[in-house]
Formats: C-alpha cells, structure tokens, sequence
C-alpha cells in the first residue's frame, strides 16, 4: 500500500503515525531478512558437515576396497581351480566308464 503525503497530511500526529508504521514495516523485514540469514548459515552448516561425511565414506570405501582386492582374487582363483577340478572329475569319470563298459559286455 503506497500512501503519498498530501497537503492534508501535514498534521504532525498523522505524519508520525505513518512514519511509526513505516519504521514497524522495515522492522519486520529486518527481521524476516535475519530469519533467512540464521535459515542459510544453518543450512551451510549441515552442508558442511554431510560434505564431511561423504569424505569420510569415500575414504572408508577406498580403505574397503583396498583390503578386499586380494580376497576378491583369491576366490576368482578358487573359482578357477574348481572349474579345473569339474572338468577333471568329469574327464575321470567318463575314462571309469569306458574301462568298465567292456567288462560288463564281457561278463553280460
């Protein structure tokens, strides 16, 4: 609400009340602005500390997958002997059953 002072106005008691609410206004928006200021320094705070967070996250999964490296090799290695040792087996027992089909045939 925008108010001009007109000739009408130059009374000193409605002067003061207009300035009285004038200063009320900018008193509120001081306020208000120093909500905000505390809401944003709040907010960078928090900022801060999650950034502190994800830093120290960042360095326990490095640590994480340093350490787990040579496990991860290992069971690959594992994994290829026993795919080895399948085969092998497999190999062993068909050889087993092509020894054994003559003698069946030979007694049956």
């Amino acid at each position: 609400m925008c108010v001009l002072l007109s000739p009408s106005m130059g009374q000193p008691q409605e002067l003061d009340n207009y300035l009285a609410t004038i200063a009320e206004r900018l008193d509120a928006i001081d306020a208000k602005l120093d909500t905000i200021a505390m809401s944003r320094k709040k907010s960078m705070e928090w900022i801060a500390q999650m950034s502190e967070h994800i830093r120290s996250l960042d360095s326990f999964r490095e640590e994480v997958r340093v350490t787990l490296e040579p496990l991860f090799a290992k069971l690959e290695n594992m994994d290829e002997g026993l795919r080895v040792m399948r085969h092998a087996t497999s190999d062993v027992s068909r050889r087993m059953e092509a020894l054994e089909r003559p003698k069946q045939a030979a007694v049956g």
